[in-house]
């Protein structure tokens, strides 16, 4: 029985060291998977911030010129004057 038990021996000679250096590999490729997504997190956030900023700082430039819009367009006065002509048509009728 030399040869049966030789032969698993033989083959953990052979592929056991081969497993190891895959495992190793597999592991560091994980490490650097995770290091990228971190990396591509940070910048995701930055990104995220910067865009924030942008949206606060147009806020108030959206709210001013939309004021200004119904300014010119004098929709108060438009609107009463609708209401008003409603209001003697209805009367009338």
């Amino acid at each position: 029985m030399g040869v049966v038990d030789d032969v698993p021996k033989a083959l953990q000679d052979v592929v056991a060291p081969d497993l190891k250096a895959l495992q190793v590999e597999v592991k560091e490729g994980f490490a650097s998977v995770d290091k990228q997504f971190v990396s591509i997190e940070k910048v995701a956030a930055i990104r995220h911030e910067l865009l924030l900023a942008e949206l606060r700082n147009a806020q108030p430039i959206a709210e001013s010129r939309h004021e200004a819009i119904l300014k010119a367009l004098d929709i108060d006065k438009r609107l009463e004057r609708v209401e008003a002509r409603q209001a003697a048509q209805q009367a009338s009728a």
